[in-house]
């Protein structure tokens, strides 16, 4: 995923969103009617690994009083390779309830990421893990 490649866009069922917390994001899987499956809420991050799952909810538990969200807009690649955006909206949907939560190696933009390539992936925790090696190389 390119960080480039997120705006401000009308949602659609199937479309991998976020919203801002503090100084990193919160992602979901928007699937119409202004709900969202997401691995969590916002703050679940600050919670007991065990009590966090994948849940359906209104969009406005989702962005939790954010100003906006933003949708990913995938390049000629990404598209060949996510599935439809109804497959989508059903795989995530056939996770709701399923727990397993892990701030490194399964949050929500892992499940997000799951949902629509297939494969659990977290440019977010990929980016700090990158800052750590180049700091470590220096020492």
């Amino acid at each position: 995923m390119n960080k480039s490649h997120w705006q401000l866009a009308d949602l659609y069922a199937g479309a991998h969103i976020r919203v801002p917390v503090g100084n990193i994001h919160h992602h979901g899987i928007y699937i119409g009617n202004g709900e969202v499956v997401q691995f969590g809420l916002p703050m679940d991050m600050y919670r007991a690994a065990s009590e966090v799952k994948v849940l359906r909810s209104p969009i406005e538990d989702f962005s939790a009083g954010a100003a906006f969200v933003e949708v990913y807009v995938y390049d000629r690649k990404e598209k060949k390779l996510k599935r439809k955006d109804d497959e989508i909206v059903r795989f995530a949907l056939s996770k709701v309830g399923e727990g397993g939560y892990d701030l490194l190696r399964n949050n929500c933009e892992h499940f997000a990421n799951l949902c629509v390539f297939g494969v659990a992936k977290s440019e977010q925790i990929d980016s700090v893990a990158a800052n750590v090696a180049k700091l470590l190389e220096k020492h």
